[in-house]
């Protein structure tokens, strides 16, 4: 079973990386005063990579933990097939993004 969670944390801190290139802009733009006039902003590297490993980190996390309750509250001795661990996998990485898109949409309504 650990075997199996540190793979899942390994491998969705991975894909949380490039998930996060993906959804999480280097730049802002803003209008100026109403004018057709855009600025753009772009955030320092440093920055932009910590929010990079922040987000895969707390997405690792996450699918950490829901595959140690997934293989905890087993009550079956049979062996899992590979099919059954990559659903799983999934399944926890869908749940884990679930749980940060809402809490990013609680605490963009909060601002």
């Amino acid at each position: 079973m650990e075997r199996r969670i540190v793979k899942g944390g390994i491998y969705s801190f991975i894909i949380g990386l490039l998930i996060g290139v993906l959804v999480f802009p280097d730049y802002q733009t803003t209008n100026l005063a109403g004018s057709n006039v855009y600025e753009i902003v772009h955030d320092p590297l440093r920055v932009y990579l910590f929010k990079l490993i922040r987000f895969s980190s707390i997405l690792s996390l996450l699918t950490m933990i829901m595959a140690w309750v997934t293989g905890y509250f087993v009550f079956t001795n049979e062996k899992t097939k590979f099919s059954e661990l990559v659903k799983g996998f999934i399944k926890a990485l869908v749940v884990g993004l679930l749980i940060i898109l809402v809490a990013s949409l609680i605490t963009s309504l909060f601002k």
